[in-house]
């Protein structure tokens, strides 16, 4: 799955929907450097160190609900592994916001986990599924704490299919591209990786190994079993 294959030169403005720490963001500023770029988030911890990173870039703290930018203020927004972090009665208006900001024919690239064949590895629902697991191996999550900043409680990270986004994001919509990837490596990469992270040292060098083999699994298409799936929606 590629992002930037999506993305048409040159680009004039992009939002980042979830931010995080601004990594996309930063390469965006190097790829176009007189864009206009916004992100927003809801981790505070996060922000500080996107707008460390990125002093030119507009950060905001926020959730996709409730996008603090003009109508039809970007030419494309991105939401990479972000919806399915939303409470499941906001995500539909997160498609209204997304929509509201772009402009007319912008695009919407998004990314989220696919209900293939390996959903059930989501390591990040093993709060749910094992809570006594989760908080040996990883204690009181930092995501825990921003949902219940924002009134939130941490829901089941879910998986969807291509049908239930289409419903989510409504008819002012034209779905423009589907892409898949990821079979099982991502998923059991992520759970080897949990230890690196709660031991605070998560560039060791085997914890990047990890990532590079999750990245390899995600680069290839197994269609519908595919644990991960990028969709591309434009402005009707």
């Amino acid at each position: 799955m590629n992002v930037l294959r999506h993305v048409a030169e040159p680009v004039n403005s992009l939002l980042d929907v979830g931010c995080n720490a601004g990594v996309w963001l930063r390469d965006c500023s190097n790829r176009w450097p007189r864009a206009r770029l916004a992100g927003i988030d809801i981790n505070q911890s996060s922000l500080e160190k996107a707008r460390a990173l990125l002093a030119s870039v507009e950060i905001r703290c926020a959730g996709a609900e409730n996008i603090p930018f003009p109508d039809q203020s970007f030419d494309y927004v991105t939401c990479l592994e972000v919806l399915e972090h939303l409470p499941s009665e906001l995500r539909s208006q997160a498609f209204v916001e997304m929509w509201r900001v772009l402009r007319p024919t912008g695009r919407l690239v998004m990314t989220v986990p696919h209900d293939g064949w390996f959903a059930w590895m989501d390591s990040n629902n093993v709060r749910h599924r094992f809570p006594w697991i989760y908080k040996r191996l990883v204690g009181r999550g930092k995501r825990d704490g921003n949902y219940e900043k924002m009134s939130r409680m941490v829901e089941w990270h879910h998986h969807f299919n291509l049908k239930e986004l289409e419903v989510l994001a409504g008819e002012r919509w034209k779905l423009a591209a589907v892409e898949r990837g990821g079979l099982f490596l991502y998923p059991l990469m992520d759970w080897f990786s949990w230890p690196f992270y709660r031991m605070g040292i998560p560039s060791h060098p085997i914890r990047r190994t990890f990532e590079i083999i999750a990245g390899w699994d995600y680069s290839i298409d197994f269609g519908s079993a595919s644990y991960g799936v990028l969709i591309v929606f434009e402005k009707k």
